[in-house]
């Protein structure tokens, strides 16, 4: 197996747009930006001079020749596609992999494909970068889709299974015992925190679903605990000198691209400086920094669609910590002081792909309302079914509260039917028929694991559709790869599951037929 990345440059991509518009220049640019970086990136394996292009029958190629190569393309819908082929394991001829995997692809698109490609042996995973013209040598467009994506795959293992077959198989053998191992950590993760949940009266033993902890805390205890929090985090806040506190927007900045950034930049500012370091990898900034960028940038694209000025993101919460006890959403004012019904029917409404995302203080706040909500309704309901059930028992009669004992409580006129010969026999037949009914087993033989499998793949297909459709924005997609990759999880959790059950199966059939060889041999043979 090997791992494949692959992208493309065009003048009409979202990178290449200036000012909404296609851009051959500045795709030009990326196209060249990009040979510069698989030459020149630092590491160990790079040479003097920068490492060696090579090409279907060239072992050396000038860097001079192939940006000539790439300056012919400026003409095409796509100047250059970008692969990355990663093999499993490190082939010894890394050009003889490469050519093989390139020859095999232009055959079956029925192209003479025009590519060149270099080697990276400077990190712990050795890989080659491929860079494919957007024309072949006959003039025709090069498209590299995500159904070739399979086929690329399928060329490089048969070339490592032919050249590298016991090298390729003792890899296999280890990526399977990594998975193994990964897979009973998260095991032994998940039933150290069910059992935490369980020790801490969140969860019961038999039943794997949050409870309200009303017999470990009282509801009005937990109230009274968390009002003292309240009223603590205030006091807190209240003797933090100013200087402790969170900086003012225009003192929270990061440093990219050789300058300061803040929430005062604008929305364009900040955006051309994303696309920047997109096209640049060496002027790449940390993960805070650049999640830090995100924020403003969204939180000044909320303002533009709401019609408010967007550079004053930021500039009205200054000098301002006091976190209110209210909310409005969409014209909608919500407070602790709301019923239980439509805090949960918000919080629903929020659950939706597409809706209007809350801020994080908010929706910390309504969380807290609807847990004191749910902990109020469901305070003290034991008691209360308890004296209900009490009150039921008190109005029942001598003879029916006999019957719950376990005793017989029959009236005359129960006893003159009785007596009756027939009744009596007709009687006798229906109780006998009663225990014969009472014996035939009542199961639910659905396979819940396959059917929660199924429903998984299901849900798992649906978000990689939303993935990868076009009007699905970089947020959308992130929040569409984060819940594809907790189904990856749980379609794994639900496997290693089903694999328990049966193994199970077959411990309890091995040792029912140690206790009793007859049951499986009906005729007592050995």
């Amino acid at each position: 197996m090997i791992i494949l990345k692959h992208s493309y440059i065009s003048p009409r991509d979202r990178q290449s747009q200036v000012g909404g518009k296609p851009s051959k220049v500045r795709a030009m640019g990326r196209a060249l930006a990009h040979l510069k970086y698989i030459q020149h990136r630092p590491g160990e394996d790079r040479p003097e001079g920068g490492r060696e292009f090579f090409g279907e029958g060239d072992d050396e190629m000038s860097a001079q020749r192939v940006r000539k190569l790439v300056k012919e393309m400026k003409n095409s819908k796509v100047l250059v596609h970008k692969i990355t082929l990663a093999p499993e394991i490190n082939p010894d001829d890394k050009k003889a992999f490469t050519r093989e995997v390139m020859k095999k692809l232009g055959s079956d698109k029925g192209l003479d494909l025009q590519w060149v490609g270099v080697e990276h042996n400077n990190t712990d995973h050795h890989h080659i970068h491929v860079v494919v013209l957007g024309k072949d040598k006959n003039g025709k467009d090069v498209r590299i889709d995500k159904s070739d994506y399979p086929k690329i795959k399928d060329y490089g293992d048969k070339f490592l299974e032919r050249m590298h077959p016991h090298e390729l198989e003792r890899s296999r053998s280890e990526r399977e015992n990594k998975q193994r191992e990964k897979q009973e950590i998260k095991a032994r993760a998940r039933e150290t925190r069910k059992q935490e949940r369980v020790r801490d009266g969140l969860e019961l033993p038999w039943m794997h679903k949050k409870i309200i902890r009303e017999q470990l805390e009282p509801y009005k205890d937990w109230k009274q605990k968390q009002e003292q929090k309240r009223e603590e985090a205030k006091g807190r806040s209240d003797k933090t000198p100013a200087a402790e506190n969170d900086k003012p927007y225009f003192q929270d900045t990061i440093e990219a691209a050789g300058e300061t950034w803040s929430r005062d930049n604008s929305l364009k500012e900040l955006e051309q400086l994303n696309r920047d370091l997109w096209d640049d990898k060496e002027q790449w900034i940390p993960k805070e920094d650049y999640d830090k960028l995100l924020g403003w940038m969204n939180e000044k694209r909320e303002l533009k669609r709401s019609g408010k000025d967007p550079e004053q993101a930021g500039k009205s919460e200054q000098g301002d910590n006091e976190q209110k006890d209210y909310f409005d959403y969409k014209g909608k004012r919500y407070s602790k002081d709301s019923n239980h019904k439509r805090l949960f029917e918000l919080s629903t409404k929020l659950r939706e792909k597409d809706a209007e995302q809350l801020p994080y203080e908010q929706y910390n706040q309504l969380r807290s309302w609807l847990e004191d909500k749910d902990r109020a309704k469901w305070s003290g309901i034991l008691q209360r079914q308890l004296i209900a059930q009490h009150k039921k028992d008190f109005m029942k009669t001598p003879e029916q509260l006999k019957a719950l004992e376990g005793g017989r409580v029959l009236n005359p006129l129960q006893e003159n039917v009785m007596s009756n010969p027939v009744t009596g026999l007709f009687m006798t037949f229906a109780s006998a028929a009663n225990t014969v009914v009472s014996w035939v087993p009542v199961l639910d033989n659905r396979d819940r694991l396959k059917e929660g499998e199924k429903a998984l793949e299901n849900r798992k297909v649906e978000k990689h559709q939303d993935y990868v459709k076009a009007d699905r924005t970089p947020e959308q997609k992130d929040r569409d790869k984060a819940s594809i990759d907790k189904l990856d999880e749980a379609l794994e959790d639900n496997q290693t599951a089903q694999k328990e059950r049966k193994e199970e199966k077959k411990k309890k059939q091995e040792r029912d037929k140690q206790d009793d060889p007859h049951m499986f041999d009906p005729w007592g043979r050995h």
